[in-house]
């Protein structure tokens, strides 16, 4: 038998990836962002569909979500597909697309529909938690999502200014989101309340808020870190009243006592204490 020419390999190869790129066109107009599995898929699996549909990073469902978003609230539970990991592609290629006009940075800056605090993606990725108990699941949840903000803040498509504007400390300070908080306190330590801000202090924020003494804790403890000369700005005051004082009537003095000291142990140089 005749040996097929290179020609005609040539042309039957191209055949072949001409065929496959339309199936696969055919499926991605089909795809979405909430069928990615960062167990499964892998970023240059995720940068082809891009390219074969380019459209599709920009879209915007019934709800009002963009792709983005759909992307950042998968895996909040157990057994749940996570596609989190892919967010800084997802970024980087909607800041090329220009998803959202120039100023919305990839979709990063777009409102999340129906939150009554209309927080954008990045307050979202902040501050959203597990849905489970606090354990090996939600380290986890917590340390994935604090590596992929400093991806962004690597990619400069997070910066050190929208820890102020978008009060990422106050999103961060929860249990559940450790990772995230100490990331942003250390990039930014001022947002804890050493500087003149329209928003509460965290500490003040934190006795305010569900779970107040773990949160207080981890405001006092990161307080203590940064500025141990105010105390962790345990004195700082809102509305006339030292965030001493507030964890006293809200928490319990005994409670807000053994917190303090576990953050401030007693010594000579803490007689207060």
């Amino acid at each position: 038998s005749t040996m097929p020419s290179s020609l005609d390999r040539l042309m039957t190869d191209e055949l072949i990836e001409k065929t496959v790129k339309t199936a696969v066109a055919r499926e991605a107009r089909f795809f979405s962002y909430e069928e990615l599995d960062d167990v499964i898929h892998n970023e240059e699996q995720v940068k082809a569909i891009i390219e074969l549909r380019s459209e599709s990073i920009s879209q915007v469902d019934a709800d009002g979500f963009v792709s983005i978003q759909k992307a950042a609230m998968r895996g909040e539970s157990s057994g749940s597909r996570s596609s989190f990991t892919f967010i800084p592609l997802m970024v980087r290629e909607g800041c090329r697309l220009n998803v959202g006009g120039e100023e919305n940075r990839g979709g990063l800056l777009s409102v999340v529909p129906y939150d009554e605090n209309r927080i954008n993606t990045i307050a979202f990725l902040s501050g959203i938690t597990y849905t489970g108990m606090k354990g090996p699941a939600s380290d986890e949840f917590d340390r994935k999502r604090a590596q992929v903000l400093e991806k962004l803040r690597h990619l400069n498509l997070l910066k050190k200014a929208d820890i102020e504007e978008h009060g990422l400390v106050h999103n961060a300070l929860h249990p559940k989101s450790q990772r995230r908080f100490d990331f942003f306190t250390s990039w930014d330590p001022a947002a804890l309340g050493s500087r003149d801000s329209r928003r509460v202090k965290p500490i003040h924020y934190a006795i305010g808020s569900k779970g107040k003494e773990e949160r207080f804790e981890m405001a006092l403890k990161a307080g203590m870190e940064y500025f141990p000369e105010q105390l962790g700005f345990l004195f700082s005051k809102e509305n006339g009243v030292t965030a001493c004082k507030q964890a006293f009537d809200e928490i319990g003095v005994d409670t807000a006592l053994k917190i303090i000291r576990t953050c401030i142990p007693p010594s000579d140089n803490h007689p207060i204490l």
